[in-house]
């Protein structure tokens, strides 16, 4: 068992297509199979994925890769959707979800074995707070606070988003279970 300190920090690899995101163990309430995603309304931006039931509440899902101005998408065999706690509930409420390539990561991190690398040309500022290697890994340091605005601004505007299915209509067959 680690002896955890000021200087530690509990965090969580969340694995994507390309690269990894790097995000507070706190962050994250779940990690669940994406079987039961409904996909985007036509006209939807390209990095809102749809909707999810999570524990009986309708959660949006997004794809951090795109909204990141990338083109690849996580989604293979071994994807999962990241339940993320929201900082605000402009978020279309306390939680949203992340698709991801695989199981998230647990990890205790020390200042010492945090090294920062500059952006990329393709990383939108407003949206990556920093990148960082962790033991010859590179990881992305999202801003979670500016996905949840840019994520509520999309949902109040109505822009094509709308939801495939009401929760009311919703299956309660497919409700979201812990994987």
């Amino acid at each position: 068992m680690h002896d955890l300190t000021a200087d530690t920090l509990n965090a969580v690899l969340l694995p994507l297509c390309d690269e990894r995101l790097l995000l507070p163990s706190l962050a994250i309430a779940d990690a669940i199979a994406p079987s039961t995603l409904r996909p985007a309304a036509d006209g939807a931006p390209d990095w809102f994925a749809g909707w999810i039931v999570w524990q009986d509440v309708d959660l949006p899902v997004l794809r951090f890769e795109r909204l990141n101005g990338g083109r690849h998408d996580s989604g293979g065999r071994r994807a999962r959707i990241a339940v993320l706690r929201a900082l605000s509930a402009g978020a279309g409420g306390p939680r949203f979800g992340l698709i991801c390539d695989g199981h998230p990561q647990l990890m205790s991190l020390g200042r010492d074995g945090i090294e920062a690398l500059p952006l990329r040309a393709v990383d939108v500022p407003a949206l990556v707070l920093a990148r960082v290697r962790l033991d010859g890994r590179d990881a992305v340091i999202p801003d979670l606070a500016a996905i949840e605005q840019r994520l509520a601004a999309a949902l109040e505007s109505g822009v094509a988003i709308g939801r495939a299915l009401e929760p009311e209509a919703a299956d309660p067959s497919v409700r979201g279970t812990g994987v």
